[in-house]
């Protein structure tokens, strides 16, 4: 049972002393918040379960001035306490805290009323109808409601436990980021420590000694020691407070708003941005000056609707990290008035001939789960996205590696590297190769892999070329025994019957270029003679079906010399699986492969 808790609700409406009853701890920690009487910057405290769980507290800003540090508070949290006065009522700032609380999807809610003990029966019956008709205009929902006062201590306990049978019914839900990330709200140093950062982990859980990396820098940095809640560990689960220390981290080159995050592929910084905006909000002007506000920092933007204004495009003043499906917060200039709110599904510039498109694709998966947009967004616009075993495979796409890939955007590759590799008489590097399609490098290697393996292009020390373009590469010993290889085809050269000097070495090259495939009792086969004999094998059936030894003898017309070894050999390159005296298909023979 862990979550983060974070207090809403107008300035001296007794958030702080709230949290200061319910945890035995204060909150602020700025000497302007204690002299002042009032939260400038988030405070933290944590409440503790009989479990032994902990239940981090974040106190947040009430003042108009500080609102968007209100809204770094809000992006980890699990739950919002709203906190009113009972000898105020509902207030102004109140009111824009549900609307930014809404804006953001947080749907777990509680509300405390404060200061009970200032206000008669009457006066608290009103209030408690006030705040349930706000809720239900704005949210649609009717919230529970506690009544307290800090002062007397009336209540406090009832709410407390309140809180945490609240936190234990939280319906758990798989988030569309599953790496561990945190975005950082506080930075300090440590005598005998170092840089030490402060965060609401999400995701997933870190560990002493893991590498992060930290964006927008770009820089890795090792966990060099880890504190949640006032207590050292060696791993920290996510839906808590943590404090992280890092070796040969300066405090200058990290700061509030910077997020760390394990895993690369999933975050970006960008200085161009494509949101969907949530249709409640009708302030947005087609074009407009703006701040930004995501994760724990926010900058300023010019916005730009596009269309029937579905979709805006922001440009930012500087890059910040965020991710796919993330929800941000659009202010006012100054960041003292909510005007939007929208979520990030593109982070790539976009030209005028793609806006339709991905409006389009926006549109027609508006029923669709968050992952599910994502994957058909990303298959749209740029052909491939990352596999993900919570979905089913899209239609028309190739897997490579990580990736699954579009069949239009799949052809695109190979006819742009094949006409590459025809016109170049040297070979070309995975890395150059990906950059000319404009590809992660891990999908093309895929696809080289299946097209290696299918006797097309060739591996080198220097790269990779077409096969055989290289082949005045080999000397002549090395080509003449190719040659031999080749001729035999399918009766298969036999190295036992050939007695040549320095045999072993010349097929140890020939097999390190991948031009021809080894089998039992020194049996070899060329990469082109190995693919017919799969096809011919395999080609009609499915993943599943088995044959016998006598229908691949049939298939092929090899005796069982060769035929034995070139199954076995299937068998290790996963085409097949031995069932007692059968041979099941593991997986589909395709021309690509």
């Amino acid at each position: 049972m862990l979550a983060v808790v974070g207090t809403a609700g107008h300035v001296d409406h007794g958030k702080s002393a709230l949290l200061h009853a319910l945890t035995g701890s204060h909150p602020s920690h700025l000497p302007q918040e204690f002299s002042r009487g009032m939260t400038i910057d988030l405070g933290f405290a944590s409440l503790s379960t009989a479990e032994n769980d902990e239940i981090g507290m974040i106190d947040v800003p009430g003042h108009e001035r500080f609102l968007r540090n209100m809204v770094s508070s809000l992006w980890g949290l699990d739950l919002v306490l709203f906190v009113v006065a009972a000898d105020e009522g509902w207030a102004a700032l109140t009111q824009e805290h549900l609307r930014v609380v809404n804006a953001l999807g947080i749907e777990q809610i509680m509300v405390a009323i404060n200061k009970c003990d200032l206000a008669n029966e009457q006066q608290i019956q009103r209030i408690e109808e006030q705040i349930l008709q706000k809720f239900l205009d704005h949210t649609g929902t009717l919230p529970d409601i506690w009544r307290v006062s800090c002062k007397t201590g009336d209540g406090i306990d009832d709410l407390r436990k309140a809180i945490i049978e609240q936190v234990r019914q939280i319906p758990e839900s798989k988030p569309l980021n599953t790496s561990p990330h945190l975005y950082i709200d506080r930075v300090f140093s440590i005598n005998g420590i170092g840089t030490t950062v402060t965060g609401t982990l999400r995701g997933g859980g870190v560990t002493l000694g893991d590498v992060l990396t930290l964006y927008p820098s770009g820089q890795s940095v090792k966990v060099k020691s880890l504190h949640s809640y006032n207590c050292a560990r060696e791993h920290v689960e996510p839906h808590r407070r943590v404090a992280l220390s890092f070796r040969q981290l300066k405090k200058h080159s990290v700061a509030r708003g910077d997020c760390l995050t394990t895993h690369t592929a999933q975050v970006s910084s960008s200085l161009e941005w494509i949101v969907q905006l949530r249709p409640e909000f009708s302030e947005m002007k087609k074009q407009c000056m703006l701040e930004v506000a995501i994760g724990t920092t926010h900058t300023q933007a010019r916005c730009y609707l596009l269309g029937d204004g579905t979709l805006a495009r922001l440009l930012l003043s500087k890059a910040l990290p965020a991710f796919w499906g993330q929800w941000m917060l659009l202010m006012s200039p100054g960041g003292s008035h909510l005007i939007g709110a929208g979520r990030l599904v593109w982070t790539q510039p976009l030209s005028r001939e793609q806006r339709p498109r991905l409006l389009k694709t926006m549109m027609e998966c508006a029923g669709d789960d968050a992952k599910q947009i994502h994957c058909n967004i990303d298959m749209v616009m740029n052909g491939y996205t990352q596999i993900d075993d919570e979905l089913l495979q899209p239609p028309n796409c190739h897997p490579l590696e990580v990736w699954w890939v579009a069949e239009h955007h799949y052809q695109y590759c190979l006819n742009e590297l094949n006409n590459q590799l025809q016109h170049t008489d040297s070979a070309l590097s995975i890395e150059d190769m990906a950059q000319r399609v404009h590809s992660p490098q891990s999908m093309i290697e895929g696809l080289i892999e299946q097209q290696c393996y299918a006797g097309l292009w060739q591996r080198h020390s220097s790269g990779i070329t077409r096969f055989g373009a290289q082949s005045n590469a080999l000397n002549a010993e090395q080509q003449a025994l190719y040659h031999e290889i080749n001729l035999a085809g399918r009766r298969c050269y036999d190295a036992n019957q050939h007695k040549q000097p320095r045999l072993q070495q010349l097929l140890k090259t020939l097999m390190e270029r991948k031009w021809i495939i080894p089998m039992e009792d020194k049996l070899f086969l060329t990469f082109q003679e190995y693919q017919t004999l799969i096809s011919e094998m395999i080609a009609h059936d499915c993943v599943g079906e088995t044959f016998t030894i006598a229908q691949a003898r049939d298939k092929t017309g090899l005796a069982r010399k060769q035929l034995i070894p070139l199954l076995n050999r299937m068998e290790r390159d996963g085409w097949v699986k031995r069932v007692g005296d059968l041979r099941m298909i593991q997986k589909q023979y395709s021309n690509t492969k």
